[in-house]
């Protein structure tokens, strides 16, 4: 029997967690009513130090299989994962952000990591309708399109992935930390010749709209965190590719947060991994 663990990282989202973890239920419930040989053995919830007393109560009352780990201080999502995993005791880390609901076959699909394949990554759709959502939205699109199933990517999805416990811990997991850290983790298996794979039937719902301080923070750091800098014609061909979107408005919104990442590109310190 496989043994999957699912690490949730959280801060002051009840309502979010509670839609997060009613549809993980459903999930659970229809891996029990498969043929697949795996079971949702934890769910590990990581309250990053939450400023309101009830933020994980939903995780308390919840059906699962839940175990809550409370930070003192604020580290961050990647930070609240590593904390996640060191409690996992899991055959497979299957890793979700509070703001997203899984498709009903999610755990499933997440079971379907194996020794050819030990780490996969999916799509995200959204569920809110404002224009940073569908700027967002259409990014995740563009991606896609050009992605056939099972094609090596340089992505490992931090709200929607899985990956065999053994080798997370052999290629050393998640290296680095901030936005786009856990892209560490795909640098990693890449060298090791098993890279992640892009599975479009792993399926999460997401509230991709969060304003636009977040949205800017985000762009920045993830140039940031890039291993290498960018030239000035990578930099360029960014900005042009990245203006993606079906309305002139949405093109715009990309464009503008794209060159706030080809900024954090050109800044970042050498050698960042």
């Amino acid at each position: 029997m496989v043994r999957i663990s699912v690490v949730i990282p959280t801060r002051d989202r009840a309502r979010d967690l509670r839609r997060c973890l009613d549809a993980l239920t459903e999930c659970a419930r229809r891996l029990d009513g498969s043929d697949s040989r795996a079971k949702l053995h934890q769910v590990i919830v990581v309250d990053d130090a939450s400023v309101t007393g009830h933020a994980t109560a939903v995780a308390r009352s919840s059906p699962l299989p839940v175990e809550i780990l409370r930070s003192r201080d604020r580290k961050g999502a990647g930070a609240s994962r590593r904390l996640g995993v060191e409690l996992a005791t899991g055959d497979v880390l299957a890793f979700l952000d509070d703001d997203a609901a899984p498709r009903g076959d999610w755990l499933i699909q997440a079971a379907t990591v194996d020794d050819g394949s030990p780490a996969i990554t999916g799509r995200v759709l959204c569920f809110d309708f404002g224009l940073l959502s569908r700027a967002r939205q259409a990014r995740y699109d563009a991606r896609y399109a050009r992605l056939e199933r099972d094609a090596p990517v340089g992505f490992f999805a931090g709200g929607n992935s899985a990956v065999l416990t053994e080798v997370f811990h052999e290629v050393g997991g998640f290296s680095q930390e901030g936005t786009g850290g856990d892209n560490s983790l795909a640098r990693s298996l890449a060298e090791r010749g098993t890279p992640v794979r892009f599975r479009p039937e792993l399926v999460i719902a997401h509230r991709n709209g969060k304003g636009w301080r977040r949205a800017l923070s985000d762009a920045w750091s993830s140039g940031r965190q890039q291993a290498e800098r960018m030239t000035a014609s990578e930099g360029l061909r960014a900005l042009r590719d990245g203006a993606v979107g079906g309305t002139r408005t949405i093109r715009e919104v990309n464009r503008a947060l794209g060159a706030v990442h080809v900024l954090g590109r050109f800044t970042a310190p050498r050698g960042v991994r």
